[in-house]
């Protein structure tokens, strides 16, 4: 008797996979509805005292009964609390909604900033038909182009990467001997976070912070004294030239920004300027190999729609220094949460 080919194809649990679809597809809904409540300030308007829809909707000037609904479905996902009283409290996860703490997600969540993001990823699939980046095509400038020009996007965008940047640098310190070297070039340095946890771990340690002029203007990242003696700021275009005779050239989330051509210059301009006995330190996501989660993974199709750039393997990495007269010889992990590694090479 025949039987339908289909069978053999069908998953063991197509409930839970269906399931596990639908909830995929109301991310979307949900992330908008965050960007909503960022906008608002509904999370600073709760931080004090609970509030009725009523009460939040005279000071936001909303729809009470709309607003309600969206903030019904948000406390089910544990965003806020409605106590029996019809109040709503403010839950940790809120609190990162909050506009006045060092550690919040507001920035991200602002309708300006996600707006950028709907219009990038709805050109998604020209990226997929042509390999042209999503950002190019929604805005007609490259991302960080558009950032020069719109200062209250780029402001969002340095805050959100300073969220991200600040716990890591801590744990990149640690994860190798940065002690070893008289003399570290941070190329692509940004306000110096990383260059400061690095000073500040390894006394004998001297630093060059190297971004563009305006940028290491503002070393908001070298904060105490000592620390800020022991950091030159030089500004330049690291495509040009990086400062000569250092013992290491670190750079940090910098070449996940660029396609192989320009990651392979940058590194050439390290080879040409470093010690003969000098590092290179990438420090940068490792992609790892098979269908295992990875949050890497997700970051790349992200870099892919904004930018040029990629997250690389392993793999790709030693092509990339080899291409450049490197030789990687080692990959440090750095501690989880973060993600980074540290891929060190030498001349080749």
């Amino acid at each position: 008797m025949a039987t339908d080919a289909r069978d053999d194809t069908q998953p063991e649990d197509s409930a839970g996979s269906k399931a596990a679809i639908l909830q995929i597809i109301g991310n979307v809904l949900v992330a908008r509805s965050l960007a909503i409540v960022a906008e608002l300030g509904l999370a600073d308007l709760v931080q004090t005292e609970p509030q009725s829809v009523t009460q939040l909707a005279h000071a936001t000037g909303t729809h009470a009964d709309s607003l309600y609904r969206l903030l019904r479905m948000l406390a089910s996902y544990g965003v806020f609390a409605e106590d029996d009283g019809g109040l709503f409290h403010p839950t940790p996860m809120s609190l990162l909604l909050e506009t006045d703490r060092p550690d919040s997600l507001r920035d991200l969540l602002t309708l300006g900033w996600q707006d950028i993001a709907w219009d990038t990823y709805r050109q998604l699939p020209h990226t997929i038909r042509t390999g042209e980046t999503a950002f190019d095509a929604a805005f007609g400038a490259t991302f960080f182009d558009y950032l020069a020009g719109h200062p209250e996007a780029n402001a969002s965008f340095d805050s959100a990467m300073a969220l991200f940047s600040g716990p890591e640098n801590g744990m990149i310190a640690a994860a190798y001997d940065f002690g070893q070297f008289a003399r570290i070039v941070d190329v692509g340095g940004g306000t110096g976070g990383l260059m400061a946890a690095i000073l500040s771990a390894h006394q004998g340690v001297r630093g060059v912070l190297f971004d563009q002029p305006q940028v290491v203007a503002n070393m908001t990242g070298i904060e105490a004294s000592a620390i800020r003696e022991r950091c030159e700021p030089i500004g330049g275009d690291f495509f040009e030239s990086v400062p000569a005779a250092a013992d290491a050239y670190i750079m940090k989330r910098i070449l996940h920004d660029w396609d192989d051509e320009a990651a392979i210059r940058l590194l050439l301009r390290c080879r040409e300027a470093m010690n003969t006995d000098a590092r290179v330190l990438v420090i940068d996501a490792v992609m790892q190999a098979g269908n295992a989660p990875d949050p890497n993974k997700f970051m790349d199709v992200s870099i892919m729609a904004l930018t040029r750039g990629r997250e690389r393997s392993e793999t790709e990495f030693q092509r990339l220094f080899t291409e450049a007269g490197l030789r990687c010889t080692e990959v440090f992990p750095t501690e989880l949460p973060s993600t980074l590694s540290i891929i060190e090479g030498v001349r080749a």
